[in-house]
């Protein structure tokens, strides 16, 4: 079964998702997708076309904003707080483990918590950002 790490009332992460889990993640209450996968990362996964169509048809929106393992930048970050202003909530992020999508998260929303704000909403979601404190003070300042 799926499992989600709830980073904040609007938001939550997982890892991969497959097309049988998208009425599953309906039903729970979750009106947006957001995966953070770039297709073809690794043999067997489902590609995000497929799977924009079909959660579509599940009734949720979707967004498909891909971060390659390690590259993360002002661009992805830019795109991933549109995606949370613009789209309907609660959104369910994905990629592979669940922790890029939490990085983007705290990245997207560190202005408005702080640093502390995030690092703590992730650590108690499951996810340690600790790594990543003094590129969300330095971007929290900019």
């Amino acid at each position: 079964m799926l499992q989600f790490q709830k980073l904040s009332d609007d938001m939550s992460v997982c890892m991969q998702v497959f097309p049988e889990q998208l009425d599953f993640i309906a039903e729970a209450g979750f009106k947006t997708i957001i995966n953070n996968r770039p297709d073809t990362e690794k043999p067997g996964q489902p590609f995000a076309g497929d799977i924009e169509k079909l959660a579509k048809a599940a009734g949720l929106s979707y967004a498909h904003i891909p971060m390659q393992p390690g590259q993360l930048s002002l661009d992805l970050i830019d795109a991933m707080t549109k995606a949370f202003d613009e789209l309907p909530k609660p959104i369910l992020a994905h990629c592979a483990s669940g922790m890029r999508s939490a990085m983007l998260w705290c990245f997207a929303n560190v202005k408005d918590m702080g640093v502390e704000g995030v690092i703590s909403a992730a650590a108690n979601a499951g996810s340690d950002m600790e790594k990543i404190r003094p590129a969300l003070e330095q971007y929290a300042q900019s």
